[in-house]
């Protein structure tokens, strides 16, 4: 596999924060660019395949997506991107770490949130971010967009349709009823996960 991490992230500090954050006046610097790769390795890899991925990093990092690519970046990819990055990055807005420990950033006109009210917040977070994950698959998968991402077409991973994450709490789907494929190393729902290994 080529080496990913030397490009940039499919989206800036800024597209996360104009995007996905209430208060435009965030400091970017508090979204560092790993925070970034962390959720395109987290969430956006493993639906995306590793070929896919691997092309949109390419592209996104030369200036050289195509106009299919680039479109789905503009739309899609990057809001989706925004909003998982911010679900991602959350926890260490409201905290830092530092030499006197974790300490909770709190403005002199603000009081902190209790964990409770953190988690409430952390978990519409992330359903918005897989409402437009989801989103972004469904223009992925569509018959108007048929042999425009070839890349993700020749290799489409068999968890491609599904968006999960538990946190100890149900949410609107379960991963406890999928099925392992040990030949593509993804989940799937039907009887066969529809990567021609005919072993699942």
């Amino acid at each position: 596999m080529a080496n990913l991490r030397q490009y940039i992230p499919l989206a800036t500090a800024g597209e996360v924060i104009s995007q996905s954050f209430t208060n435009a006046n965030t400091d970017p610097y508090l979204i560092s660019n790993d925070t970034i790769v962390m959720a395109e390795l987290a969430h956006f890899k493993p639906i995306l395949g590793d070929e896919f991925y691997g092309e949109l990093k390419l592209e996104n990092n030369n200036g050289t997506l195509t106009v299919a690519n680039q479109d789905l970046m503009t739309y899609y990819l990057i809001p989706a991107l925004a909003w998982m990055t911010r679900f991602e990055v959350i926890v260490e807005i409201q905290n830092n770490s530092s030499s006197a420990g974790v300490v909770t950033n709190i403005d002199e006109f603000a009081s902190a949130i209790t964990p409770d009210e953190l988690n409430v917040y952390r978990q519409s977070t992330y359903r918005k971010a897989e409402l437009f994950m989801t989103d972004m698959m469904n223009y992925i998968k569509g018959s108007d967009q048929d042999g425009l991402f070839p890349t993700f077409e020749a290799n489409n991973p068999c968890s491609g349709n599904e968006v999960w994450k538990n946190h100890g709490i149900i949410m609107y789907d379960s991963i406890y009823d999928r099925q392992w494929c040990g030949a593509c190393s993804g989940y799937y729902y039907s009887s066969n996960c529809g990567c021609g290994c005919n072993n699942c």
